[in-house]
């Protein structure tokens, strides 16, 4: 046994660059993926990887003094540094935690399928990171293994059961039919979503405002392209953090918001490349788990999940994904007790409405309503969870950046389930046991719904099945009707010239 805990030890220490193509190659091999395919996957994961690190190191490298100059300046106390997406999963998969949920994620998977507590086909594996990222802080709070991976399950059972019950928003609203997004940033705001929406209709007069998203999103224009907005981000970060140092002259002012300018447009357009490469990694695994279980779940009716990265073409998505930049930036400014400030995480935003738009079913005033409230949210949370994010860092030999102290992500590390399981934690087994029995109940209960759509379903089935023996049965009747006319005639025809 200590071989293989040392062995598992030794690919976690090598850091997620080295760890995620082995894992990869490791999992492909077992779903009998070719070997050169599943090598192939392993290694653009770890390229890709190395390509997210490298642009955080860049942008944290320009943005620091930035930031050190606005905090003394301006008296903020934003000391939280946003590493982005890329750096959280990094450090979620490069625990003993986030190694074992990929195996325990399918199956998860697999379990629920078969009790009917899903009906979700979770081929989105790189996104599993969510769940362990949830195991991850809380290892990195109790130091439980155990107990870490039981959480980060219940946070899987949950994304699961969401995904199923906004399935049939995703095909209207989004136009996805037979897909559900199973993801832990899109899926885990859709309870929020979902109450404000409803209390909004019960506002006299705000249940009135509809705004066109189609019209809105065509009058931003260049606002879209991540190298602009980026551009516009970055300039203005440069003057806040350099244009008023009274040691710096004009020139060298204009020369490090320029600098500041073309690095924040270089890595919104950067990062969603080097996370193409990583994903691309990803398909060979996803494609040979979705074939098996296909397979074994033939004949029943299964949804496929993906990456929401599938629903950001919506208009009002796209839209969010722009205006919601500088909403953040100046929340993150305004909140009493946030210390978190949204960097690299802002190009990832669009991933957190998806489903919100499914749930307003694409109204944009209210989608920006609920953005603002949980990106709000998130600030807090994010700064909340700083200190063991940091620490899950350091557990997954994730290189901190030099002169920042604590780090976070607007991804994962501002999200309300796993700030929830670390409050469950911190106030005791009975918490955490109110918790798992919850999530259990949860899953009963989507098991319940589940049922009732398949016996509709069933009896849509058959409805269709007497209608169609009617219809074929009436063009039997007809047909015969037509052969005894012939043959009448042909009988009255041969009488007739006897």
């Amino acid at each position: 046994m200590s071989v293989v805990t040392n062995a598992i030890q030794f690919i976690i220490d090598l850091g997620p660059t080295v760890m995620m193509p082995i894992i990869m190659l490791i999992v492909g091999l077992c779903i009998r993926v070719p070997f050169l395919r599943a090598l192939k996957g392993g290694l653009l994961v770890g390229i890709g990887f190395i390509g997210l690190n490298a642009t955080v190191t860049i942008l944290t490298d320009v943005v620091q003094p930035a930031v050190n100059n606005m905090v003394e300046l301006f008296g903020l106390n934003l000391t939280v540094i946003d590493v982005g997406w890329p750096s959280a999963s990094a450090i979620a998969f490069g625990t003993a935690v986030g190694v074992t949920m990929i195996p325990l994620g399918i199956l998860i998977n697999v379990i629920m399928l078969l009790t009917k507590t899903t009906k979700t086909v979770d081929v989105d594996i790189w996104d599993f990171w969510h769940f362990a990222f949830s195991g991850s802080i809380v290892y990195a709070l109790t130091q439980n293994m155990v107990l870490s991976l039981i959480l980060a399950s219940v946070n899987m059972v949950v994304i699961m059961v969401i995904a199923d019950r906004m399935a049939k928003a995703t095909e209207e609203v989004l136009g996805l039919p037979g897909v559900t997004f199973p993801h832990g940033l899109a899926a885990s705001f859709v309870p929020i979503a979902w109450v404000m929406d409803k209390a909004m209709d019960k506002v006299p007069g705000l249940n009135k405002i509809h705004l066109d998203e189609q019209a809105i999103n065509k009058k931003m224009g260049l606002f879209r392209d991540p190298a602009i907005l980026g551009l516009i981000v970055g300039l203005l970060l440069g003057v806040a953090g350099f244009a008023f140092m009274p040691d710096l002259t004009t020139s060298e002012k204009v020369a490090q918001i320029l600098v500041m300018g073309v690095t924040v447009s270089a890595v919104l357009v950067i990062t969603p490349k080097m996370a193409a490469i990583l994903m691309e990694g990803i398909i060979p695994v996803s494609e040979g788990i979705q074939s098996i279980i296909q397979k074994r779940f033939a004949g029943r009716k299964v949804y496929i999940g993906l990456d929401c990265a599938a629903g950001i073409g919506h208009p009002v998505v796209l839209a969010m994904s722009v205006i919601m930049v500088p909403v953040t930036l100046l929340l993150a400014v305004i909140l009493p007790g946030n210390e978190f400030l949204p960097l690299v995480g802002l190009c990832g935003i669009c991933f957190q409405f998806p489903l919100i738009v499914a749930v307003t079913k694409g109204d944009f005033f209210r989608t920006f309503v609920i953005g603002v409230v949980v990106m709000g949210m998130g600030l807090m949370i994010g700064t909340s969870l700083a200190p063991l994010f940091t620490s899950a860092a350091a557990a997954s030999h994730f290189p901190i950046p030099e002169g920042a102290n604590l780090i976070s992500s607007i991804d994962y590390g501002s999200n309300p389930i796993p700030w929830l399981l670390v409050q469950a934690v911190n106030h005791g087994w009975i918490w955490v046991t109110l918790v798992v029995v919850a999530t259990i109940a949860l899953a009963v209960w989507n098991r319940k719904l589940i049922l009732e759509e398949e016996k509709a379903e069933k009896a849509q089935e058959d409805e269709k099945q007497r209608q169609r023996e009617a219809r074929r049965a009436a063009r039997r009747a007809k047909a015969q009707a037509v052969q005894n006319t012939v043959e009448e005639t042909e009988v009255q025809s041969g009488l007739q010239n006897a």
